[in-house]
């Protein structure tokens, strides 16, 4: 049904058989909006705890590099320039795990905390609110039968105006939560759109923030490190295979 982009209001208290269908129309949206957050959600948890892995992992790692100068081997000896060089790996990758950290802090906040309290908040106030409803409905019907089976011949005034009263307070009752249900479906068709996109854009600046810290931390001289370094291990990796066997 193309075009339907509000249930009416106006239409609730006459509670018709069209209304009822255009509700089953927003319950289906509703229903597939969940199931693709629930999808959404998960992805995302696999992002943050990835990241949180990572930023755990590079720490250890920077410890483990730190430590290497009071690891005894047995045909190492004492080897001060590897220590040397090792302890500037771990500055190096400290730092990256700092990067790291504050990335772990920023996708908890900007990512998965709008997505989470879109879940736990206004998709599962539909749920209470269908809840509710389905009761107010119920007890509406429930007394509207009992309405119903009252004998016109053996007629109680008494008992016909408790059950006309309750007739009465049941349909208010049932008025005023499918106009809290309605109002809150209209309004779930816009707080989707802004929980999809916030989270999304908590990320991706997450990321950018990121990489900017760590080309503002990787400064040239770490730069210039990692190149001598690395000529190293390349001159050192050809005289071991120029070496005969």
């Amino acid at each position: 049904m193309p075009g339907i982009d509000k249930l009416p209001l106006e239409e609730t208290l006459e509670d018709s058989p069209q209304t009822r269908s255009l509700l089953g129309v927003f319950e289906e949206d509703t229903a597939a909006t969940s199931s693709y957050f629930s999808q959404l959600f998960k992805a995302m948890q696999r992002i943050y705890d990835a990241q949180n892995e990572l930023s755990a992992a590079t720490h250890l790692t920077s410890k483990l590099l730190k430590d290497y100068e009071k690891q005894r081997f047995p045909l190492g000896g004492d080897d001060e320039v590897m220590s040397s060089t090792l302890q500037q790996f771990a500055k190096v990758i400290d730092e990256l795990s700092s990067c790291h950290a504050v990335l772990s802090t920023q996708l908890a906040d900007a990512m998965m905390f709008p997505i989470s309290q879109f879940q736990e908040r206004d998709l599962r106030e539909i749920v209470i609110l269908k809840e509710v409803f389905q009761i107010a409905s119920d007890d509406h019907d429930t007394a509207v039968n009992r309405y119903s089976r009252l004998s016109k011949r053996k007629e109680n005034e008494k008992v016909k105006n408790e059950v006309m009263e309750d007739v009465y307070t049941s349909r208010k009752k049932q008025h005023e939560t499918i106009m809290h249900y309605f109002a809150s479906l209209n309004m779930l068709q816009y707080k989707k759109k802004i929980a999809l996109l916030e989270p999304l854009l908590g990320y991706m600046q997450a990321q950018i923030s990121f990489f900017k810290l760590g080309s503002e931390n990787l400064t040239q001289q770490w730069e210039e490190f990692l190149t001598n370094i690395g000529t190293s291990v390349s001159f050192n990796r050809h005289l071991i295979s120029d070496k005969p066997t």
